[in-house]
């Protein structure tokens, strides 16, 4: 599925409740939740990608590999298995697509990439994330404060198609990350204020961090890995029907995955400043 027809599918599922309000207000809320959103955003950044004695050129994800926009899928699903506990679990998927002409020659994961030839930039890049929230605010105060705590993981195979320079050694145009990923814990907190009696302002911080640390693998030697994660988000949340919500709003997104071993020194650094859409159902 292209990044422009995922975004169709969920604008579909975004518009579907519009026209079944009457029939969502004869459901009853339950202890499940189920939310399907989409992002377009500006993401800068770069990727590096050094193969024993050959560096690897540091390639801006903008000005030298064109990814000019970033587009995201994500599927949310949470148990509410109190009225102030839940288990909230979200899969994304974060399509970079970009295509550029080399200026020169550019040196990546031992291999050499021919100057003057257009380079094709495809990452697969997928996260998953579990975390347990509790809100902290009586229920009478009308507004939630939830402390939240889980884990991330992202799964990102770099990969990038363009002509490689006849003087070349190696053959390999992609690295794959998730070989050395670990799960980043994460602590943070999620906000709620009533506006009016179906609009609420929301409010999230969410963050993550691992020092430089073994990876558990080998690859010339111990993989030492340092990586970090944030997501800033404010919106609003409309409710429908007592059961069905729509919401929009800003998300900044931070990651960096930076590994090193006598073989490796790969680094990969994106921001991402993102306008989202999310609808979610309780049942």
């Amino acid at each position: 599925m292209t990044p422009r027809r995922a975004f169709s599918v969920v604008l579909a599922v975004l518009l579907f409740p519009l026209a079944t309000t009457a029939q969502a207000e004869l459901l009853r809320s339950g202890p499940w939740e189920l939310g399907i959103g989409g992002q377009i955003g500006v993401p800068r950044g770069h990727v590096k990608v050094g193969e024993n004695t050959t560096p690897g050129n540091r390639l801006r994800l903008h000005g030298d590999l064109g990814i000019d926009l970033s587009e995201s899928v994500d599927l949310r699903i949470a148990y509410h298995v109190t009225a102030e506990d839940a288990l909230r679990f979200s899969f994304s998927s974060l399509f970079l697509y970009g295509s550029k002409t080399l200026p020169r020659d550019t040196f990546f994961n031992g291999a050499i990439l021919a100057g003057g030839t257009n380079l094709n930039t495809r990452p697969q890049l997928f996260r998953l994330t579990a975390l347990y929230a509790r809100n902290l605010l009586p229920p009478q105060s009308g507004g939630s404060f939830e402390g939240v705590a889980g884990v991330t993981f992202v799964y990102m195979d770099f990969k990038m198609n363009g002509m490689l320079a006849p003087t070349t050694r190696g053959r390999e145009t992609k690295e794959d990350f998730y070989a050395q990923e670990l799960p980043i814990p994460l602590l943070g907190f999620r906000t709620g204020y009533p506006l009016t009696d179906r609009l609420r302002l929301l409010g999230s911080l969410l963050g993550g961090y691992l020092p430089r640390v073994s990876s558990l693998r080998n690859e010339g030697g111990d993989v030492k890995l340092t990586q970090s994660h944030a997501d800033v988000a404010l919106g609003l949340e409309y409710g429908l029907t007592p059961t069905i919500r729509i919401e929009g709003g800003y998300r900044y997104t931070y990651f960096v995955q930076h590994e090193t071993s006598r073989e490796d020194d790969n680094d990969f650094r994106l921001s991402d400043n993102a306008l989202t859409g999310s609808v979610s159902w309780r049942f």
